[in-house]
């Protein structure tokens, strides 16, 4: 069942991706704060943080507000140009297995100084593959020096990203892509040529260790 969930969930997040388409703190905002912001453009609760582990262990220094998964690489595309200096936004934890749950997306502006940092930020890792955030983000600052990419989304297990160009190679990418996350095409697409059609069509890349 636990395969079936999860593939579920890729490819809910494939189809947000694809859109080519609750605590208030107590303090007053600045305006041009990242609180100010997030309320504005989510019409949502801000917290002063964010989270890690499905949704488990909260994160300060930054906010979040939870947010439709629908509509949050809308939301994020409308706030990402008005984030303060020092901080990155990002969608974070869709998937949340806090005690109760909550449903939706994190809306996040946390600190950082680049994309990468969503990574670091969001504590993405690939355990049972034996990677950590670090060595992610080295296979994916490779990417973006070859093809440019931009990473929007990234939570305990799942990093969501757009290529700016298809590589030329896309055989060889496709091949790569799998040997770096093996569980996108074993427990998602199915084989290395419906990921490599995908690419092509989309260039929206839900790298997704189980």
């Amino acid at each position: 069942m636990k395969r079936y969930a999860a593939i579920g969930r890729m490819f809910a997040l494939l189809l947000a991706a694809s859109g080519l388409n609750a605590c208030v703190g107590t303090t007053t905002a600045p305006q041009g704060s990242p609180q100010t912001l997030l309320a504005a453009v989510t019409k949502s609760d801000v917290r002063e943080f964010w989270t890690n582990d499905f949704g488990r262990v909260k994160r300060t220094g930054g906010f979040s507000a939870i947010v439709p998964v629908e509509s949050a690489q809308t939301l994020l595309e409308s706030i990402r140009g008005k984030v303060p200096a020092g901080y990155v936004a990002f969608v974070g934890t869709t998937h949340n297995l806090d005690d109760p749950r909550i449903k939706g997306a994190e809306l996040v502006v946390a600190p950082g100084q680049d994309q990468f940092d969503i990574v670091r930020l969001a504590a993405t890792d690939a355990v049972n593959h034996d990677m950590t955030a670090d060595q992610i983000i080295e296979e994916l600052k490779r990417w973006d020096g070859q093809f440019g990419i931009d990473i929007w989304q990234a939570e305990t297990d799942t990093v969501q990203l757009k290529l700016k160009s298809i590589p030329e190679d896309l055989p060889e990418f496709s091949q790569r892509l799998y040997e770096f996350c093996p569980d996108i095409v074993d427990q998602g697409v199915g084989d290395i040529e419906s990921l490599q059609a995908g690419i092509k069509q989309e260039g929206v890349i839900v790298l997704w260790w189980d």
